[in-house]
């Protein structure tokens, strides 16, 4: 390696390090041998201190190399504008150990763009120093821009707490008789004569001249995924070079499922080319199928994105990604970057719509579930979405609506059919609702709303151990839900074990937040307390349910209450 490649592999090996200190006096002197480098400024942008500092930098990158993508991210994210199209960086006026003014802003020649020879373009670093110190600085991006997200925290359910908590603990009396929900499973291509707006193809190198290739677009687009595995096989035995071939096998093998497979190809395809973009998100995609570690795979999203920032799959999958690990919000930002780049995705306004979601945004929800349902009308998962933010909002018949469409294409989902049996509750209708969690819990015994609600059934009809096994499975899967501790008190009393209800009961306390909530914890507490034989330990909590406003109290809790209290 010449000196300067050995300076500047130091230089990043210091600010890899935390020594940053070091790595400016490297860049410095790599400066001053040679200010038309770009990437020596977008370094330095990182080793400096100040603000003003790293806008001087920056602005220099960008007057060297005006598409310069990381340079315009980082302007972005310090709200500093772009330089004019022929900029003169001020000098930052703190200079400090760097001495800023030893360094001459880079003069413009006639023609700006390095000549393909030049050793020092991001492809020549990308394939001398090797592809770690790409990673090294794919590093550097990722902490210094928030990208790294070390919680493994899952959102299980978008419904928030809040909206449970004004659900009454017990249901009316529900009629014996039902009438049965029944809807006939369909294939959702009978809606394509409606409007339906597919994502595009990212990769689309033609090569006219192979059959084989050609051959392999046709099956792929056509879901032959096996034949076009092996049309693109026989075009990489003939072309061995070509990284994309490799890439699309990945992506046959993806969508059959064969994770394994498919990420090997991509690496077969990163080993023809280490720039390859898009195989670094096909790679990324099969990290997460297979479980695999979560740094490698957001690695991979940012180097796929660092290498091509007009990849719109992999802002969509980074977005997805953060998502599921609950961070809407830096979720929303990915989301936003693709619909900048397919602002008619419906995939795209169908994922953010989940975001705003998700940060309790019902409206800008609503907006972007419409949008996807105008773009794509046999998106299935993006009716559910458009339903939660109708309940959420308080539109009972349009939830019903658009989850009556769904369930007809997906009678199987037992999620959906929960959420239509809340959006009858919030209607006022409890037969069909309890119908609809009935089917919800038919297809799976986990889900807590239809757990919950049909626990509460049984505990209106005296079915009280029914009752109890029905609402465990709610506080199970959400332990901060009043309203499910305080009906399992409930129940648990009323099947005679009374010290498991005082055990319930009592972990309910921290959770109670208005005066309905705390009017119930008092009541059922000191009725549990009375139960088990201990009405002087009970008597405070009837004073303190007779001192919460008499609105907030049911009148027969009331005048129990001060029947418990006289002498």
């Amino acid at each position: 390696m010449s000196d300067k490649e050995n300076m500047l592999q130091e230089a990043v090996d210091a600010s890899q390090a935390g020594n940053l200190a070091r790595a400016r006096e490297l860049l410095l002197k790599l400066l001053r041998l040679d200010n038309q480098e770009p990437l020596y400024w977008l370094l330095m942008s990182t080793a400096v201190e100040s603000r003003e500092e790293r806008i001087y930098c920056l602005h220099n990158v960008l007057k060297l190399d005006p598409e310069n993508s990381a340079a315009k991210h980082d302007l972005n994210l310090l709200n500093a504008p772009l330089p004019s199209e022929e900029p003169i960086p001020a000098e930052p006026q703190q200079q400090d150990d760097w001495q800023t003014s030893e360094i001459a802003a880079p003069t413009l020649v006639e023609v700006v763009e390095a000549p393909t020879e030049e050793p020092w373009s991001l492809n020549w670093i990308l394939g001398s120093l090797g592809f770690g110190l790409v990673l090294i600085l794919i590093g550097y991006y990722a902490a210094a821009n928030g990208l790294i997200l070390n919680d493994d925290g899952t959102a299980t359910l978008s419904l928030t707490q809040e909206a449970t908590a004004s659900v009454p603990v017990t249901l009316p009396d529900v009629p014996t008789v039902t009438r049965e929900i029944v809807v006939a499973p369909r294939d959702a291509q009978e809606l394509l004569p409606f409007p339906h707006t597919p994502t595009p193809r990212y990769v689309g190198t033609p090569h006219a001249s192979s059959r084989a290739f050609q051959q392999g677009i046709l099956g792929f687009e056509a879901g032959d995924w096996h034949g076009a595995i092996a049309s693109f096989e026989e075009h990489l035995a003939a072309f061995p070079r070509d990284a994309d071939a490799a890439y699309y096998i990945g992506e046959s093998n993806l969508r059959l499922k064969d994770y394994a497979t498919a990420r090997a190809a991509f690496e077969r395809a990163l080993v023809i080319n280490q720039q390859f973009a898009p195989a670094y998100l096909g790679r990324a995609q099969s990290d997460l199928q297979l479980g695999n570690e979560d740094a490698a795979i957001l690695t991979d999203l940012n180097t796929a994105l660092l290498l091509d920032n007009n990849l719109m799959l992999a802002h969509l999958v980074r977005g997805e990604y953060y998502l599921d690990r609950n961070d809407p919000t830096r979720a929303l930002d990915n989301f936003s970057a693709a619909e900048a780049l397919a602002p008619l995705s419906p995939v795209v306004h169908y994922d953010k719509a989940r975001a705003y979601l998700a940060l309790e945004n019902y409206e800008l929800a609503l907006t972007d579930a419409s949008r996807a349902l105008q773009l794509d009308v046999t998106l299935m998962e993006n009716y559910p979405v458009l339903a939660e933010a109708h309940l959420e909002l308080g539109n009972s018949a349009a939830a019903i609506d658009a989850l009556q469409t769904f369930l007809t294409f997906r009678a199987s989902n037992g999620a959906g059919w929960q959420l239509l049996g809340l959006s009858y509750i919030q209607a006022g209708n409890e037969a069909q609702a309890l119908d609809a969690f009935e089917r919800a819990l038919q297809l799976d015994t986990s889900l807590p709303y239809a757990s919950y609600y049909r626990g509460l059934d049984d505990l209106s009809s005296a079915n009280y151990d029914n009752a109890v096994e029905f609402i465990r499975v709610a506080v199970a899967a959400l332990p901060d839900w009043f309203e499910a501790r305080v009906a399992l008190a409930e129940a648990l009393l009323k099947s005679g074990n009374a010290g498991s209800a005082f055990f319930e009961i009592n972990s309910s306390s921290s959770l109670a937040e208005t005066n309905l909530q705390m009017a119930a914890f008092y009541y059922w507490r000191a009725t549990i307390l009375m139960a088990l034989g201990q009405p002087d330990t009970a008597l405070p909590d009837w004073q303190n349910l007779l001192a919460l406003p008499a609105g907030d109290v049911p009148a027969e809790w009331r005048a129990e209450a001060q029947q418990q209290i006289q002498p």
